[in-house]
């Protein structure tokens, strides 16, 4: 599992906005691990089996990277118990056990 944190400051890397000379190395290192991650993306058929989308107090959805949109996104702190259950992969809802089988009376004709 991956999970990738949706804020401003990330949005603003991975768009280009943030070009400042301080964070340099900063940012071709997220830029790089975001094309990374987009990558593996489109290999996997455009489906999510490993990315964990989180927004943070203040992001707006407009920051999710467009390869992102689809899936589950998660609010943080707001839904604190949902990604805990996704890392653990444990089911927030467990189906009840199964009962007796039928039993089956046939009646020749």
């Amino acid at each position: 599992m991956i999970i990738i944190i949706i804020s401003l400051r990330y949005y603003e890397t991975i768009s280009g906005m943030n070009t400042s000379v301080e964070g340099d190395e900063r940012t071709s290192n997220t830029v790089y691990i975001h094309k990374q991650l987009q990558s593996e993306f489109i290999q996997n058929g455009c489906r999510n089996y490993r990315f964990i989308p989180i927004l943070f107090p203040g992001a707006k959805k407009c920051y999710i990277p467009t390869w992102l949109q689809n899936t589950h996104v998660y609010s943080w702190p707001k839904d604190r118990d949902d990604i805990l259950r996704r890392l653990m992969r444990v089911e927030k809802y467990n189906p009840p056990p199964i009962g007796p089988l039928p039993t089956i009376v046939s009646i020749p004709l």
